[in-house]
């Protein structure tokens, strides 16, 4: 392998373990949001839903079971309604970072440079064939935060 392969390899190597730094941050970012708006949309439809199928008997049992010095409907509603604020901030977060597309684009950055580490450690690809390669590669991810 000549010098200039040498240097595009440590270079790919070391894009490649930037990328999965950010992966590995990004990835369990985004999952936990996503989480968020699942449980938090499902926990506000029945929070919400409780009192609606279950009318005043179900709300007054609650209230009697529980002690409440407060209506149940009152607390429920008000719980869902927390839920739904924090399911709006998540779904607003996953947009506004583009956090599923940054993960995207930083997976396929990755396979990419998998691909050049893999040909040039092999000398399959020559330097020039894999600096442009590289270079298409580094315009691609630029745009990840």
């Amino acid at each position: 392998m000549d010098n200039a392969a040498a240097t595009l390899l440590n270079q790919v190597r070391q894009k490649r373990s930037e990328m999965d730094r950010f992966l590995a941050s990004a990835q369990p970012r985004k999952r936990r949001l996503l989480n968020l708006v699942i449980i938090g949309g499902t926990l506000s439809a029945a929070l919400t839903g409780a009192p609606a199928i279950g009318g005043a008997t179900l709300t007054g049992w609650l209230t009697e079971t529980f002690g409440l010095t407060s209506p149940a409907w009152q607390i429920l509603c008000a719980a869902a309604s927390v839920s739904s604020i924090a399911v709006t901030v998540a779904t607003q977060l996953l947009k506004s970072n583009q956090v599923e597309q940054n993960v995207a684009i930083a997976q396929r950055g990755r396979a990419k440079l998998e691909v050049l580490e893999i040909g040039l450690a092999s000398g399959t690809l020559d330097s020039g064939q894999a600096t442009t390669e590289y270079m298409k590669c580094i315009e691609d991810v630029a745009l990840i935060e």
